[in-house]
């Protein structure tokens, strides 16, 4: 090899990074650079894809305080039963979008070589988040407890039953789904009282649309309803506070049923203990098997 071109193998070994060993060039720096793009171009990727899930969790977020901020202790209305019944339905749709974005999060964190900060960040978001989901589920549900719950004060002038099918202190099954969580509690009998039970539709006292085919009022909770039954479409004076709107709402009597009506101690379908709830009527309870 003469001189001349032992310098241009020495320049070009120099500008381009290749060395010689025993003979051999060797040309890892030349691989280098391009394994450093693709990793940084690898590491962008997992940026993108790890702002997309906390974009997910941020709607989720915002989405769960709208609920949190319209909800309002009882008493409540018949419309905010139905308004809460959907947001529960809400809160179970919002749980699994953020699973989702849980099993995303999974899916990034496995294409990185190490967990980074941000990573368990937005771990620590969704896991928060979910506790809040969980808790303002409970919190509806322990409204709609205390909702159906009562002090457990009759009307004068109600009588107990003499011989009733189920017995103060005995044990059956809910088949009425007045409230979310009564339909196949189970329920211990609190109270049993001969009356006649009134299917009505009123005007609540605080507004909005009449409340339909409302069950049940009985006779001892009109003001001065004279004799019973009272004929269908008879318009009549609530004095009852079953539901918000409803204590001095003008009604009008949809069906009489001359029954025993009981008032029940029970634990919802969803873990909440009712007390001394008014009214169900006899065929709305079944025989614990």
């Amino acid at each position: 090899m003469n001189n001349r071109f032992t310098k241009i193998v020495v320049t070009l070994a120099t500008v381009t990074g290749i060395s010689f060993s025993a003979g051999q060039v060797s040309a890892d720096s030349i691989n280098a650079a391009p394994q450093a793009n693709g990793q940084a171009q690898g590491e962008a990727k997992v940026e993108k894809r790890l702002d997309k899930v906390e974009k997910k969790t941020d709607a989720i977020q915002s989405e769960l305080e709208a609920i949190e901020g319209s909800i309002e202790g009882p008493p409540i209305t018949v419309d905010e039963v139905q308004l809460y019944k959907e947001y529960l339905d809400k809160l179970e749709s919002l749980l699994n979008r953020l699973n989702a974005a849980d099993n995303h999060l999974d899916a990034v964190t496995k294409k990185m070589e190490n967990q980074d900060a941000s990573i368990e960040e937005t771990e620590a978001e969704i896991n928060d988040i979910r506790t809040s989901i969980l808790e303002v589920k409970e919190t509806i549900q322990s409204i709609f407890a205390e909702q159906m719950s009562s002090t457990g004060v009759v009307p004068d002038g109600l009588e107990e039953a003499e011989d009733p099918t189920y017995e103060v202190g005995s044990q059956a099954i809910i088949k009425a789904d007045h409230m979310p969580g009564m339909y196949g509690a189970e329920a211990t009998i609190a109270g049993a009282f001969d009356t006649v039970a009134y299917s009505v539709t009123y005007y609540p006292t605080t507004g909005g649309d009449p409340v339909e085919n409302h069950k049940w009022v009985i006779h001892e909770e009109l003001e001065g309803p004279g004799e019973a039954p009272l004929e269908p479409g008879t318009e009549v004076t609530l004095d009852a506070d079953h539901m918000k709107g409803m204590d001095g709402a003008t009604a009008v009597i949809e069906s009489a049923e001359d029954t025993t009506v009981y008032m029940l101690d029970f634990t919802t379908t969803t873990g909440e203990k009712v007390e001394n709830h008014k009214w169900v009527t006899e065929s709305e309870l079944s025989p614990v098997e």
